[in-house]
């Protein structure tokens, strides 16, 4: 079985770092309560630094099903989300988001 993973790419906008802090920790009880193991990277150097890379892990692809399933009718999700998306101001600029399934190797 191969691990399936969402990762999304975040740029801080000036000023909104500790905010964005506050979401990434909201989304993160939120997501491992629906059961996926949820990581936050910070680039330190390279072409991107500053960027936040937000990983979610799934064992297989069963589990990612199961648990998007979860996030459908969670409404807390529901709730943050359409808060993260009608913010007049928000904290971050989303640059990549990708589906990723593991290479055996």
């Amino acid at each position: 079985m191969a691990t399936v993973s969402n990762v999304l790419f975040l740029k801080p906008l000036p000023g909104r770092l500790e905010a964005l802090m506050r979401d990434i920790a909201k989304a993160s009880n939120i997501i491992k309560r629906a059961g996926g193991k949820f990581r936050a990277w910070n680039e330190v150097s390279g072409p991107n630094a500053g960027t936040i890379a937000l990983v979610i892990e799934h064992s297989d692809w069963k589990d990612y099903g199961n648990y998007m399933a979860k996030l459908e009718t969670d409404k807390d999700w529901q709730s943050f989300i359409t808060e993260i998306n009608s913010a007049k101001s928000p904290n971050a600029e989303r640059l990549v988001s990708a589906l990723n399934v593991e290479v055996p190797s």
